[in-house]
């Protein structure tokens, strides 16, 4: 997926619920594509430094002070205030991601589907 995250060929949202340095558990959605083109993930990939979600990500909480924020990136816009929860629509082919895990199988598209995965490179 790296290659076709770099290249445009494909985008993938990642899903990140671990601690911080301060211990404070934050979770947040990373556009991976976005990142890859704009930070050097080969820290990431060696074990050198943990995968974490950023302030300036898609979404970042920290469920110790409630701090939240959401941004658009290059490849996907948030919508927050919607019925059916946080939704990314990609910019591209205007597909709308539902994340919510109780919607899988309810409409969702192909692109709209969700992996769960634990990896010792990102420490999921």
């Amino acid at each position: 997926r790296e290659e076709a995250n770099k290249s445009g060929k494909m985008t993938s949202i990642i899903f990140i619920r671990d601690k911080n340095a301060k211990g404070q558990e934050i979770s947040g959605y990373i556009d991976f594509a976005h990142r890859l083109k704009s930070e050097d993930f080969e820290s990431y990939f060696t074990g050198k430094k943990r995968l974490l979600p950023k302030l300036s990500d898609l979404s970042f909480y920290n469920w110790e002070t409630q701090k939240s924020t959401s941004n658009a990136t290059p490849n996907y816009q948030v919508i927050a205030d919607n019925a059916s929860g946080l939704l990314f629509k990609n910019k591209r082919d205007r597909k709308i991601v539902n994340v919510d895990p109780r919607q899988l199988g309810r409409g969702t598209t192909p692109q709209g589907f969700r992996l769960t995965a634990r990896d010792s490179i990102f420490r999921w």
